[in-house]
């Protein structure tokens, strides 16, 4: 008669305490791919162009995109985005990080000011 690995036998009255562990360690097995999918949203870690683009947009309704760029600056990573409304002449620069896709802040462009901006061309 073939013998049994010991983990298929029966459990004693005292390894009952390692079930609260089996099912904390269960339910972290089930969110971890929840958790990953959230960090993905924002590929490993660095927002695209077009994720700073849309970023972009979703403060600036209305508006369409002029020019994005990757830039540092005090050793951090951000999207300038330029974003023009029809009818203005202002644009507006959308800083973007580049991490963590928060918008550090917006700035208004004079016209004189985007005169050293290139034109998006798509």
């Amino acid at each position: 008669m073939a013998k049994f690995p010991e983990i298929f036998l029966p459990m004693k009255t005292n390894d009952f305490r390692l079930v609260p562990i089996l099912i904390v360690a269960s339910a972290v097995m089930i969110a971890m791919p929840a958790a990953a999918t959230d960090k993905t949203r924002i590929k490993h870690g660095r927002v695209t162009k077009r994720q700073a683009e849309q970023i972009a947009l979703a403060k600036i309704q209305g508006g369409r995109i002029r020019t994005a760029e990757l830039q540092t600056a005090n050793g951090s990573r951000f999207w300038s985005v330029y974003v023009a409304k029809p009818g203005s002449k202002n644009a507006k620069e959308v800083r973007v990080d580049a991490v963590s896709g928060k918008i550090l802040n917006v700035q208004t462009e004079k016209p004189e000011d985007q005169a050293e901006e290139p034109a998006k061309t798509n």
